[in-house]
């Protein structure tokens, strides 16, 4: 499978320990697509939840598309990064509309103070 930035894929997040979420779940790819070509053996990436919250700076909103297949409204959990090994991807969902993937790249670089 391809593995693209800005994409939305399912992964194989399990087992969930303390504040690290787990089960089978989307993620958006924000690993730089040079390391990604270049074949990294893990991925960067931050998981979506369904729990809403919001007013959290931490957490972008996507919506279900044409183009993203999402099953429902889901938060981008901006301080939940994780590098995933590129076999526990499972499917791809599609891309994340480039007005979210600006915010989720802006929301990374407060989180990370750059």
């Amino acid at each position: 499978m391809q593995i693209e930035q800005g994409y939305c894929y399912v992964v194989d997040m399990n087992p969930p320990r303390r504040s690290k979420p787990g089960k089978i779940r989307p993620v958006v790819v924000i690993q730089a697509s040079d390391t990604l070509e270049a074949g990294s053996p893990g991925v960067v990436v931050v998981p979506l939840t369904t729990q809403l919250r919001d007013g959290n700076i931490l957490r972008v909103r996507l919506d279900p598309s044409n183009t993203l297949e999402v099953k429902q409204p889901s938060d981008v959990l901006l301080d939940q990064v994780h590098t995933i090994d590129r076999s526990f991807f499972i499917e791809c969902l599609g891309p994340v509309a480039p007005v979210s993937f600006e915010k989720i790249q802006d929301g990374v670089r407060f989180l990370l103070g750059f």
